[in-house]
């Protein structure tokens, strides 16, 4: 466990005014002090001493004291609040921090001030990888006040033992190389699974000795979010929904792998549509755009989920058919065709679409998928060729 003077000790080097205290007879008596915290006394001499301090705490000392930090204030000139919690190893000792309004405080105390607003959580462990610091954006993503951590490891707080494993590692490798590691972690607090990243920063002693580590951990869910939605537009056709040509060539590289290896077949769907300029022509932009929505649903319906469709540009459209022979892809392809055939205008109207397929199988000898590609495109060519264009 971390001793009262080690405490105070990580309380001086933050530049926080907090002293160590113990209670005897109903009365509390001042050990030891933060050089702050002496500061403050010599600052507002005159206004403010150890004996007012010690009378007010004494006055409002509740008469059960639990292991939860306790708070007690005065609202009078001057204010201030005490931030009192009892140490794990010492019957009847204390460790005080002082809170003052903030024209009083020094520089240092402001930055603490700073650290304690902080949306970041900020942390410091001590080499044994117990809490020495917590500020209360960590009790607002747990939902366990910060304070109640403080000395203690993660095993004793009950962390995850994974949780409790992955950080302690994270902190020896600080404590071995004197160099910061970062690491990346969902955590399922109050408000459900956020993901977070988190930096741990060596310090050192006055002999280069790493002493302690303070981490930073930020809450980077939205960031998360929004990468995961370029990652989407990245790879789909926005308007119907389909991968788009380069996220299909990548998975249909990856299916003609497994057809050279022998362990499956394949067989494409080289899609255009026929008279689609005419309803752009006659119709506008609007209805083309829900032809093409109309045709990116049917060919949707008309395949197995493990199939992979897609819009490659335009009015072309491929379906890769996954262990299906060169039958029952023509038998799929008409079947497509004639639900193309059938699409009207939000009135009825016919529209007078079609769509021209080529259909190929997939041979161990086509090294890309662009092979494939170039293979369906010559003959869907071909049966365009005796239709409309």
């Amino acid at each position: 466990m971390v001793s009262a003077e080690q405490w105070l000790a990580t309380l001086s080097a933050a530049g926080v005014p907090a002293f160590h205290c113990h209670r005897a007879a109903g009365e509390l008596t001042i050990v030891a002090r933060t050089p702050e915290f002496m500061g403050v006394m010599q600052k507002l001499s005159g206004r403010f001493d150890e004996q007012s301090l010690l009378a007010r705490l004494n006055d409002q000392w509740p008469s059960t004291v639990s292991a939860a930090p306790l708070t007690i204030a005065a609202t009078g000139e001057p204010a201030w609040r005490c931030i009192i919690r009892a140490v794990d190893a010492e019957p009847d000792g204390y460790l005080a921090i002082l809170r003052l309004p903030e024209e009083w405080q020094s520089p240092n105390d402001a930055f603490f001030t700073i650290v304690e607003s902080l949306p970041d959580v900020v942390t410091r462990y001590s080499r044994d990888f117990r809490c020495l610091y917590a500020n209360s954006a960590l009790g607002a993503i747990t939902g366990v006040p910060a304070e109640t951590r403080f000395g203690k490891t993660y095993a004793e707080i009950g962390a995850p033992a994974e949780y409790a494993a992955n950080f302690e590692a994270v902190y020896q490798r600080v404590i071995d190389t004197g160099e910061p590691v970062e690491i990346g972690f969902d955590y399922p607090g109050p408000g459900g699974v956020r993901h977070y990243l988190g930096r741990a920063t060596p310090e050192f002693d006055s002999a280069g000795r790493v002493d302690s580590i303070l981490s930073v951990v930020r809450d980077i869910s939205e960031v998360r979010r929004l990468q995961h939605r370029l990652e989407q537009l990245a790879r789909t056709d926005p308007l119907t929904g389909l991968p788009n040509r380069r996220s299909f060539s990548t998975r249909l590289d990856l299916e003609l792998d497994r057809v050279r290896r022998g362990q499956g077949g394949l067989s494409l769907l080289l899609l255009d549509l026929d008279n689609f300029k005419n309803v752009n022509d006659r119709f506008g932009h609007v209805a083309g755009d829900r032809v093409l929505e109309t045709v990116g649903r049917i060919l949707a319906e008309e395949t197995r989920p493990h199939d992979i469709t897609a819009r490659l540009g335009g009015d072309e459209f491929c379906v890769a058919l996954l262990d299906i022979d060169t039958t029952s892809a023509h038998v799929v392809a008409r079947r497509i065709g004639r639900r193309v055939s059938g699409i009207t205008a939000e009135d009825g109207r016919p529209l007078g679409i079609s769509v021209s397929v080529g259909v190929t199988v997939a041979e161990e000898k086509d090294g890309t998928a662009q092979d494939l590609l170039s293979r369906a495109d010559l003959l869907m060519y071909k049966v365009k060729s005796g239709g409309a264009d």
